[in-house]
């Protein structure tokens, strides 16, 4: 009996150390390009988008939304980043004035890199 929980526990613990670490909402790229239709305020984005994660006020007067999603496949103690998306919004008067969207799926390596041969001369 002493032998299966610990063989239960150490099942558990390896089964928790390979789940994925989720941060954020997936942003959804298609929308983006409706941030720059004439007259969408923050309210909109807010609608379109949900909360920020973050808001802040820059010194130019403008106001940032940044919207993130990360996802990390952990492999026990180290996780290899899998998929990022990143939105930034930028607020001028309380409309969008611009917007920086960047979307990174990371594939991992899986093969050995072959060296670089140096330049002929």
């Amino acid at each position: 009996m002493r032998y299966l929980s610990i063989a239960l526990v150490l099942l558990f613990a390896l089964a928790v150390g390979c789940a994925p670490i989720i941060e954020g909402k997936k942003i959804d790229g298609a929308k983006t390009k409706q941030l720059l239709a004439p007259g969408t305020n923050e309210s909109r984005v807010v609608q379109m988008f949900g909360e920020p994660q973050q808001k802040e006020q820059l010194s130019s007067g403008e106001t940032k939304y940044i919207y993130y999603y990360r996802e990390r496949n952990r492999l026990f103690w180290h996780a290899d980043p899998k998929d990022q998306q990143r939105l930034e919004v930028f607020f001028k008067d309380g409309t969008v004035d611009r917007y920086r969207y960047v979307y990174a799926d990371v594939e991992p390596i899986m093969k050995d890199i072959p060296d670089i041969a140096p330049e002929k001369k």
